[in-house]
């Protein structure tokens, strides 16, 4: 019987709130020193590297860069002028 079928009941939610929090305590000055880039291959190298070499340290300099922009990123959010 549809009459005596128990209706969902909708209640309104209210939309959540972004809440900000200051960060008081400060990592330790190591945490907060700007990485130093690495040199690159020399110039005058030859290009015998096979393939697969090749590939797996363009693998690693692209972890090392995303990870080295992943720490400038945090440094900045504690000190914006820092890592120039």
């Amino acid at each position: 019987m549809p009459g005596c079928a128990r209706r969902a009941v909708e209640v309104p939610v209210p939309q959540p709130v972004p809440v900000a929090v200051d960060v008081r305590d400060t990592p330790p000055a190591e945490l907060l020193r700007c990485p130093e880039q690495p040199a690159g291959f020399p110039t005058d190298a030859q290009p015998t590297m096979p393939a697969g070499v090749r590939a797996a340290a363009i693998r690693m300099a692209r972890a090392v860069r995303d990870r080295g922009d992943q720490l400038v990123r945090l440094i900045r959010w504690h000190d914006p002028e820092a890592c120039r």
